[in-house]
């Protein structure tokens, strides 16, 4: 990508070396470096020691053979040796003039030599540098009215009805088809033409209007277990116009694997007890508490997606491309864990593949423009992050990925520690400036 205008090439010089910088796309530096004859020298006369060091000329101990020696048997090494050591000088004396930082520690250098006599040598480098990160001013922000779901009786007796379910009785059904308020587990496959997509794999639903689309619900009542149904999903008729805009109508094919009826627990103090609780009433305030932190959090996540998107189009930059491919193998490598998804890439026609491939480098520049925009952020803010803070969103991303034992904080990967550092940054960077523009209002 490449939105920045690239400053005119600059020059630096001592003894030594005379450098011209040249800005290139993707964070690409090149420095164009011609080598004085003191360079030349030197560089010849470190090669010819380090081959001398290497071979066995008869007559000598290894590494005693004069220097006319080596450089007549060895002319072949001893060049490309020099090459290589008036390389290293040249980038080592053109960085201390020119100064420009290495994207990290294991950013690759290349070099080519493209002249060289017994008095000057020219050299190109190029190497990735540190991206240039715009002046970001978080009152510049603003954002867009976001509706907060409201708490009430329906939202918490819905709720628990469901923590019911976790100590339901289940009956299976044989002997009948399926009727309304029945409970099925189904699998459900989207199918264009002859490719068949999983969507949904053993889940259970409830046959009834509250909790089942109706073109669903006239395809399975009336069957039985075992049948495989083919229909075509479609909004419902009371859905909203965008709603229905936004619903595409697909061939879908479900395969029947169980039917059950519930015997749900009595709600009752025993059953709120059993939940953590200590009577029904502490129950239902609870419910609605953690309702009321989960609706608060939502409109939170939506002022921070808000924040993001900000940031993005507002303060647009270079990034380095390794950086991008970087991110896109660590986001390809955890999706292909997921043997779900492995089994699917697998099957993947290539133009699809191609697609997903677009989009997760989209996303992978978005994660890390905001890695780069957030730090700046907590930086310009002076925003502190503590260790621990770190270490426990650490343990949590662990948690979150089914790591159940004991966790020792010495074996934590550091891919896991940045994760959650940036993870932090972030969040850190977004509510500040979510607040900078609220005391601005």
């Amino acid at each position: 990508m490449s939105h920045t205008t690239h400053a005119e090439p600059a020059e630096f010089k001592n003894d030594q070396v005379h450098v011209v910088v040249l800005q290139r796309p993707g964070c690409r530096v090149e420095l164009r470096v011609k080598a004085a004859h003191p360079l030349i020298q030197a560089a010849r006369r470190d090669a010819v020691k380090a081959v001398g060091k290497e071979v066995l000329i008869p007559g000598f101990r290894k590494g005693r053979a004069p220097d006319e020696m080596i450089l007549k048997k060895y002319p072949k090494e001893i060049e490309k040796e020099m090459h290589n050591k008036l390389a290293d000088a040249s980038f080592a004396e053109a960085q201390k003039v020119a100064k420009v930082p290495l994207l990290n520690n294991n950013a690759r250098v290349t070099f080519d030599l493209q002249k060289m006599d017994s008095q000057e040598a020219e050299l190109v480098f190029s190497f990735e540098t540190e991206p240039a990160i715009p002046a970001i001013d978080p009152k510049q922000f603003e954002p867009k009215p976001v509706e907060r779901v409201q708490i009430g009786e329906k939202e918490m007796e819905e709720a628990i009805r469901q923590m019911q379910f976790f100590f339901a009785q289940w009956k299976p059904v044989m002997d009948r088809p399926v009727q309304e308020k029945d409970y099925i587990m189904i699998d459900l496959d989207t199918i264009e033409g002859e490719t068949a997509q999983r969507v949904f794999n053993q889940v259970r639903f409830e046959i009834s209007n509250e909790r089942m689309a109706k073109w669903m619900q006239n395809l399975l009542i009336g069957a039985k277990v075992g049948d495989v149904l083919e229909g075509i999903s479609e909004p419902d008729a009371d859905a909203t116009d965008e709603e229905k805009k936004e619903f595409a109508p697909k061939n879908v094919r479900i395969s029947i694997l169980k039917l059950e009826e519930a015997t749900l627990p009595e709600l009752n103090d025993e059953f709120a007890k059993k939940v953590g609780a200590r009577d029904v009433a502490h129950m239902r305030q609870s419910v609605t508490d953690m309702l009321n932190r989960q609706a608060d959090e939502k409109a939170r996540d939506s002022l921070r997606e808000q924040v993001n998107e900000f940031l993005i189009k507002q303060y647009p930059f270079e990034i380095p491309h390794s950086l991008i491919q970087t991110e896109m193998e660590h986001r390809q490598r955890q999706l292909l864990q997921n043997p779900n998804f492995k089994r699917d890439w697998d099957i993947m026609p290539q133009n699809e593949k191609k697609s997903f491939e677009i989009k997760m480098a989209a996303e992978s520049t978005h994660a890390v423009q905001l890695f780069y925009l957030s730090r700046q952020v907590v930086r310009n803010a002076n925003i502190g992050i503590t260790h621990k803070e770190v270490q426990d969103e650490a343990i949590a991303t662990l948690r979150a990925h089914g790591v159940q034992q004991q966790i020792s904080l010495d074996q934590i990967p550091k891919e896991v520690y940045a994760l959650a550092l940036s993870k932090i940054i972030l969040t850190r960077a977004q509510d500040y400036i979510i607040a900078t523009r609220a005391s601005n209002q």
